[in-house]
């Protein structure tokens, strides 16, 4: 048994071991974070700080220390003021196979090399360690975690990156031992440092950070061996992050005198960098967004803290809007607290709602659809009629250029990883257009929108894919008879079983379903070019990123009479849904299973198809309550920690479960059923609570245990 295995047996024996103690401590956390957050409430406005929003209020431990809840993290989006964000942050242009794995860690390691632009701290750095942890750790390697942090911290954008670039050079930064911080930045702001990967890379695989279970933390060094500079990230689903302001030697050490006096009053500690220093308790509003650059953030989620350079003057002048430190010094880095200004103010969302009735109470005091409701938000965050029409029509674009890139991929064909699983789209296809001449199966859905919608460049004037695209096959001039090979000799049918026995054995027949066989094949086409590392949209998370474009792609091609109003209108009104489920929930893995990626899919695509086929506000929200009541309990348990099975062939049963939630929707009375969406909501929250942790994206029960291929956890031999 080799080292991975055997540190994966002790992490399972400890995790039986809390499990007993698993309701107690439940409890005992809950009061310890109710009396702190009392504590809280009680002194803060006697204390003359800046008001910021705290970190959760947990060490990090080992999974056989304390109690399993504790160690899950308390962090939720539930306490915001709205749901509103922008869709082009919800639906997103990234990179497989995951979006909390793979979209998130890329983004997040830009975050912090921008940061220490900002700060003037880049050009000092000498070495940088990093650590990642829980989830991240335990099916990292499968993800591509590892090559995704560190094409991030060469500032590459993971919206236009070269897909076939990302793992040429990880091997190439782990064979020359060097890494280019901000090589991507611009005027030449990067850095090379020496990086050994098996020394500076560290997977914390038995242990958590607070807040998450997706945590990393970043340390960079000058040539003296001194901290310059660490920042803990959270990669919270769909390839948002959340994580602290820069935190440095001066700020470390304002923030653990801080939290010592802090300590005496109360149960808890704040969150600590390795080395005991103190890491500031604030929290950014980069939550909200999916920009690299706070500055670059617009309306009211711009807020938060924001990083000073090294003069103590605001790196972006017109972004701090108060010059009062959060910890009363004016030193490199330190942090301050910014108040929405009358800018934000004027970009706050028109239509804020914070649930799903509200959401309906808006659209029909305005007498607005509610696309046209997330259309008119989309228009309050800047953006022009041309701009979200673009934006949207790019999305789609890249949806069903990954749709295509599935079907077309080689026949008996294997996805990377230790699975070897064969790919199935192309078979599946080849079945499902069987009959037509090549030249109208190899471009399905080519349509004169298609045509329209294939220009290679976005709208910032980059491409959407760097790759090369696959070549066209040449045209055939031969009819079908002539071609060689398309007769064979039948022998007689196989067929199980005794042909003498009084229940004759039934023939081997296939029955045939149009519509899920197409739903099928599409979402399984996306789901196959994720797993390959490909582009697509993270819908609103790259494991669950099938089942949107499959019921949109059904949509346009068999049911719509006008594509291109209906590509809107499902994708805003997808969008609406996925903010709910994102403010009252989550849709992330490892916080909530797979119903937090597939369930809210589905639950998005029900209500987005009902919403193309003329449904009201209130049946749309009742076809998004089905889609996620039946996936409420879903656990997530990838075999060999890779985004696979059971994963690809979930999309495709998501998809057809929205097309079954919509119609069941759609044959109903509006109004009359018992379970509203925000009651299957909050049911998703509690059921996330009390889901275990080895069913959340760990690869440490279910499926990945059950089935007998001997793939250990992504953990290395170290």
């Amino acid at each position: 048994m080799n080292r991975a295995a055997v540190k994966q047996l002790d992490l399972l024996r400890s995790t039986i071991g809390i499990a007993s103690r698993r309701v107690a401590g439940r409890w005992s956390a809950n009061a310890i974070r109710t009396r702190h957050y009392q504590w809280r409430r009680a002194v803060e406005p006697s204390i003359s700080l800046p008001q910021v929003r705290h970190l959760s209020v947990t060490t990090t431990t080992s999974s056989s220390d304390d109690s399993e809840e504790t160690q899950s993290g308390t962090y939720s989006e539930a306490d915001h003021e709205h749901a509103v964000i922008s869709t082009f942050d919800l639906f997103s242009i990234g990179i497989g196979p995951s979006s909390s794995h793979t979209v998130g860690p890329m983004r997040a390691g830009g975050i912090f090399v921008a940061d220490l632009a900002e700060a003037g701290l880049l050009d000092k750095v000498h070495m940088i360690r990093i650590s990642i942890y829980g989830s991240l750790a335990l099916t990292g390697e499968g993800h591509m975690t590892p090559s995704a942090l560190l094409l991030g911290l060469e500032s590459a954008n993971v919206e236009t990156v070269d897909t076939s670039y990302v793992p040429s050079r990880f091997a190439q930064i782990k064979k020359d031992k060097k890494l280019y911080l901000g090589h991507g930045l611009p005027e030449g702001k990067g850095r090379e440092i020496d990086f050994d990967y098996e020394k500076d890379f560290k997977w914390e695989w038995s242990k958590k950070l607070p807040l998450h279970s997706n945590g990393m933390r970043f340390m960079v060094f000058d040539h003296e061996g001194m901290m310059l500079a660490t920042n803990d990230f959270f990669s919270v689903g769909g390839g948002f992050v959340v994580n602290g302001a820069l935190s440095t030697a001066a700020t470390a050490a304002a923030a653990a005198a801080r939290q010592a006096a802090e300590s005496a009053s109360a149960d808890t500690k704040e969150l600590q960098t390795e080395g005991s220093s103190g890491h500031p308790a604030d929290l950014a509003e980069n939550l909200f967004y999916k920009e690299i650059r706070r500055a670059d953030a617009a309306g009211d989620r711009r807020t938060g803290p924001e990083v000073k350079s090294q003069d103590g003057q605001p790196a972006e002048e017109s972004m701090v809007l108060s010059e009062t430190s959060l910890h009363g010094t004016d030193s490199a880095s330190s942090v301050t607290s910014a108040a929405p200004d009358t800018e934000a103010a004027s970009q706050q969302p028109r239509y804020l709602f914070r649930d799903a009735h509200s959401l309906l109470a808006l659209c029909h005091k305005h007498n607005l659809t509610i696309a046209q409701l997330v259309y008119e938000n989309e228009k309050s965050h800047g953006y022009t009629d041309d701009e979200i029409f673009k934006k949207l029509m790019s999305i789609w674009e890249v949806m069903d250029n990954s749709i295509l890139e599935g079907v077309q991929a080689p026949l008996d064909t294997t996805l990377p990883g230790s699975l070897k699983l064969n790919r199935r789209a192309p078979a599946l296809y080849k079945r499902l257009t069987r009959g037509l001449y090549p030249s109208h199966t190899q471009n399905p859905g080519a349509t004169n929108l298609q045509d329209l919608l294939s220009s290679p460049k976005s709208d910032a004037g980059r491409p959407l894919r760097e790759e090369p695209s696959a070549p066209e096959p040449p045209k055939s001039t031969t009819t079908a008879l002539s071609q060689k090979g398309t007769f064979r000799k039948r022998g007689p049918p196989r067929i199980h079983g005794s042909v003498y026995h009084p229940i004759m054995p039934s023939p081997s027949r296939r029955t045939t379903f149009p519509t899920m066989d197409y739903l099928a094949v599409y979402a399984i086409a996306v789901n196959e070019t994720n797993a390959a590392g490909g582009r697509i949209v993270t819908a609103p998370t790259n494991g669950a990123a099938g089942i949107i474009p499959a019921v949109l792609k059904y949509t346009v091609e068999f049911v719509s009479d006008d594509p291109e109003r209906d590509i809107l209108t499902f994708l805003l009104t997808a969008a609406a849904i996925g903010m709910l489920y994102k403010r009252g929930a989550t849709i992330s893995a490892a916080e909530g299973g797979c119903m937090a990626e597939v369930g809210v899919a589905c639950s998005m695509a029900a209500g987005a198809f009902a919403a193309c086929m003329g449904a009201s506000p209130e049946t749309i929200e009742q076809a998004a309550e089905i889609g996620i009541e039946h996936n409420l309990g879903l656990t997530c348990d990838p075999i060999g920690g890779l985004v696979q099975a059971p994963c690809i062939e979930r999309n495709a049963l998501g998809a057809i479960k929205a097309i079954s939630s919509a119609n069941l929707a759609l044959s109903s009375e509006a109004g009359t059923q018992k379970v509203r969406l925000d009651d299957a909501i909050r049911a998703m929250r509690v059921t996330a609570q009390g889901m275990r942790n080895e069913f959340k994206e760990t690869s440490l029960s279910g499926l990945a245990t059950s089935v007998p291929l001997n793939i250990p956890v992504s953990v290395p031999d170290c």
